[in-house]
């Protein structure tokens, strides 16, 4: 009997592995194609193909396509999140320290957007994370509310407290309106970058970087701090 046993568990744990290796390229999957085309425009029968398995293992897996988009947002919301909190901690212990002066602030506020934004870049060329969340928030679910409250307000939140304190802008609704330009604009360049900006063959002129594009949005908004002195 042992020796029967002994003879089936590989074939159990090569199994167990199989439909671990499936049920994670639905979700890669899903979260590239509901970020193209959106839950309505995406079928299980196309969700099956990309991830060339049979079409049944959505329902085995996720209960249906509603199953297998909520486990997607919930894997791009945590994603996410790992990525902006470290930023979001950063920018809430330099906006308490009372030694540092609104120009050094300022300077801080604008490498902690540039570094998340790269970070964000790089995730998004990998894997589609934030078109998703875009699109979500676009198609207006159920949940895109509170997607928006767990995962972009936070950083809107927290920037706006550092603007507010960097700058010396007299009304306080300034460095709101500030902080969610900042944030919305550095996502929604993740989304047209690729429209606006294709492979070109003229090297002569430069290709916009996120950098760049960060640049000019706290250039623009974020003007009105103290000079080094």
């Amino acid at each position: 009997m042992n020796s029967q046993a002994s003879k089936n568990q590989p074939k159990i744990d090569r199994r167990k592995l199989k439909g671990e290796a499936t049920r994670e390229r639905l979700i890669i999957e899903a979260i590239r194609l509901f970020g193209q085309r959106g839950y309505d425009g995406t079928n299980t029968r196309a969700l099956a193909e990309a991830a060339q398995c049979n079409l049944g293992l959505i329902t085995f897996h996720f209960g249906g396509k509603l199953g297998l988009y909520s486990i997607a947002m919930t894997r791009v919301k945590n994603r996410l999140n790992e990525l902006i909190n470290p930023t979001i901690l950063s920018l809430d212990k330099s906006t308490s320290d009372e030694n540092l002066s609104k120009k050094e602030l300022y300077e801080i506020i604008k490498k902690s957007i540039e570094n998340l934004s790269l970070q964000l870049v790089g995730l998004e060329q990998l894997a589609g994370h934030a078109l998703l969340l875009l699109r979500d928030l676009q198609d207006k679910s159920d949940d895109s509310n509170i997607t928006y409250k767990t995962v972009f307000l936070p950083l809107v939140t927290s920037l706006e407290k550092a603007i507010d304190k960097a700058t010396s802008y007299k009304d306080p609704s300034h460095a709101r309106l500030s902080a969610f330009m900042v944030v919305n604009a550095s996502i929604e360049f993740l989304r047209s970058y690729p429209i606006f900006y294709p492979e070109t063959q003229d090297l002569t002129i430069p290709t916009p970087t996120m950098p760049h594009v960060v640049h000019l949005l706290t250039s623009c908004l974020l003007t009105d701090h103290d000079e080094p002195k």
